[in-house]
């Protein structure tokens, strides 16, 4: 008798557990579909940027928007609720969704005047790369890498 209760108490357990189970791995699924969501987003605007010509009389206008609409995009990615197994990209999309607005903002003060300031849009260039490094640090440790590169620190918990 004592044998079909421990039976009885085991199956609910382990359909709590399994249950819970799936509710993790809905939370990861949502994670990765928002997360491919933006990266398309990102490449999508990315490519828009690389196709401006520069020679049109609506280049900067374009360009400006193009960057509204990226940095829409990073302050998304900031926003969306990280998985615990993936709590370090967390950090990295909050510090890329900042690099991203901090260079959109230089950006439109380089080109303000209509007069091109070399001095923002150099600060500005490297804050988007900044942001852009981030991008992929996330995609790193989303695919299982360990991210590489100057001032990159991993540690293990």
């Amino acid at each position: 008798m004592f044998q079909h209760k421990k039976r009885f108490l085991w199956l609910p357990l382990s359909l709590m557990l399994l249950l819970s189970a799936c509710g993790n791995k809905s939370d990861l699924e949502v994670y990765q579909d928002s997360m491919n969501k933006i990266y398309q987003e990102i490449i999508t605007t990315s490519t828009s940027i690389n196709g401006i010509d520069a020679t049109s009389a609506d280049a900067v206008d374009t360009l400006l928007a193009e960057l509204d609409t990226m940095n829409a995009s990073f302050q998304t990615l900031a926003a969306i609720e990280v998985p615990e197994e993936f709590s370090s990209c967390e950090s990295l999309a909050d510090d890329a969704a900042t690099y991203m607005s901090e260079s959109v903002d230089l950006y439109h003060q380089a080109f303000a005047d209509g007069n091109y300031q070399a001095d923002l849009g150099s600060q500005a260039k490297s804050k988007y790369e900044t942001a852009m490094l981030h991008i992929k640090y996330i995609g790193d440790l989303l695919m299982g890498n360990v991210p590489e590169g100057d001032g990159v620190t991993v540690s293990y918990n």
